[in-house]
């Protein structure tokens, strides 16, 4: 209600359900650049407002409640984005699991060929 013109915004232990990201995504309208940390928002908060992320910079969410299938849903339905799982003990995840950071961004050349072995880009 209060952001409207708020272009940038990181957050930090906030909330106790996915309603807090979707307040910011829907009442922030000129939010670029959107950091999470340590924040119980997950695959609905995510998915929910994902035309949002076409017209931001980048969206970065650590520690939260995202899943590997969350990430790959996104991936999927918006082919105009980079969705980068970055997982530091390079296990293979499985659908369901918590990824440990996701960096969402636009791109116009297609996905990375030079990221790091723990750099999953989707």
């Amino acid at each position: 209600m209060y952001g409207k013109q708020l272009e940038m915004l990181s957050v930090a232990f906030a909330g106790d359900s996915d309603k807090g990201m979707l307040y910011v995504l829907n009442g922030c309208k000129k939010l670029r650049k959107l950091e999470i940390r340590d924040s119980p928002f997950g695959d609905m908060a995510l998915l929910r407002n994902m035309g949002k992320y076409e017209a931001m910079r980048s969206l970065w969410m650590s520690s939260c409640d995202v899943t590997l299938r969350g990430c790959k849903t996104l991936a999927n339905k918006m082919p105009k984005l980079n969705v980068e799982i970055m997982n530091e003990n390079q296990e293979k995840l499985d659908d369901s699991q918590k990824v440990d950071k996701m960096y969402v961004y636009r791109t116009l050349d297609g996905p990375r060929r030079d990221a790091p072995d723990f750099v999953w880009t989707l």
